[in-house]
């Protein structure tokens, strides 16, 4: 009887044996399983910022590269676009001699003509230059100073005047389209600057105390 019994807890125990080491086969495949889903996941993750980060590459370089072709077509306008420039700048200041020269007194009626004669040529030259894109800056006695197409050679104060003016004009200044191709050469009238003698005003307020 002992022995039945003995052996009917052996199958028991056995029986539990075998139970607890079926659950812990299934808890460490759940493990298992688990594990795997965070190892896809993280990979997954890993995969995505790799391609976010490629993705966020390409637009940068796609960005650099239009950028790159805008300022390369910029160029290439500004370059068609002032591509007479060095010419025109080279032309004008003969052209200014040759101006001045026709419109200096003649000493006799055959240098008047041919005066004339290189008068036309001048005005020529500079129609030509002007298709180009060659202007006169305005600026003439009285005008205001404006120190972006101008340069003022000397300035003098003058009380009658409010800010700066031209007094006196000494060389055309041209512009090349949106370029100051030469500024011109000017003197210039700044409002005279009142100084103050603080030590005559004090002597004056206390000669003025003591009268009172």
């Amino acid at each position: 009887m002992a022995q039945d019994e003995t052996k009917v807890e052996e199958n028991v125990e056995a029986e539990q044996a075998k139970e607890t080491k079926e659950e812990t086969a299934e808890t460490k495949k759940k493990e298992k399983k688990i594990t795997k889903e965070d190892k896809l996941k993280e990979e997954i993750a890993r995969l995505e910022k790799a391609l976010k980060d490629e993705k966020d590459k390409n637009l940068r370089e796609i960005a650099e590269m239009q950028t790159t072709k805008r300022r390369l077509k910029e160029a290439e306008i500004n370059n068609r676009k002032y591509a007479s420039m060095s010419v025109v700048e080279e032309l004008i200041g003969p052209i200014d001699m040759l101006v001045s020269v026709v419109n200096s007194p003649a000493p006799s009626e055959e240098i008047k003509n041919y005066q004339l004669g290189f008068q036309m040529i001048a005005n020529q030259l500079v129609s030509i230059l002007e298709k180009e894109g060659l202007k006169a800056i305005p600026c003439e006695v009285g005008c205001e100073f404006n120190p972006s197409h101008m340069q003022a050679l000397t300035s003098e104060e003058q009380e009658d005047v409010t800010t700066s003016k031209v007094i006196k004009v000494l060389q055309k200044g041209y512009m090349y389209k949106d370029r100051v191709l030469k500024p011109a050469m000017v003197n210039v009238a700044i409002p005279k600057k009142v100084v103050e003698n603080k030590e005559e005003t004090k002597d004056t307020k206390n000669e003025e105390n003591k009268g009172e």
